[in-house]
């Protein structure tokens, strides 16, 4: 006599499959997988007059590249064109990156200036001269 173990049952299991099956034929089928650029490198240094953020871009022209400030928020893009597809067909495509940031208050939004060399994007961030930190001093009790 054989025993068969018995499984729960759950209404989505076909669901699941299905789901499963589409994923594997529309995306582990035929074409390549997207390009994505990497993750660049960031680099974050405070100082007493400004803070630098400085990013590795290395491939990127400085025209596929953009700095802007909006309100409170920093936003950084980067466009690489003539990333090699798998398969070594020759295709090409095209890979992007964007991070945001929120600026302290701290930061004068109005003088941040941004400078592209060798591969690295450094954007300057100078703080308010009205809007520094002050050292508090410690009463001892």
């Amino acid at each position: 006599m054989m025993f068969y173990p018995m499984r729960r049952w759950n209404p989505f299991d076909m669901l699941d499959r299905m789901m499963s099956q589409w994923e594997q034929y529309f995306f582990g089928g035929p074409w390549p997988a997207l390009p994505s650029m990497p993750t660049p490198q960031l680099d974050v240094q405070q100082g007493e007059q400004e803070t630098v953020i400085r990013v590795a871009v290395p491939g990127v022209s400085p025209e596929d590249l953009s700095v802007s400030v909006d309100g409170d928020v920093l936003t950084i893009k980067a466009v690489h064109r003539g990333v090699q597809l798998d398969g070594g067909d020759g295709r090409e495509a095209v890979a992007t990156f964007e991070r945001s940031f929120t600026l302290p208050p701290s930061i004068d939004p109005d003088k941040v200036t941004a400078r592209y060399t060798h591969g690295v994007l450094e954007i300057h961030l100078p703080r308010a001269e009205g809007r520094r930190g002050r050292q508090i001093p410690i009463d001892l009790a």
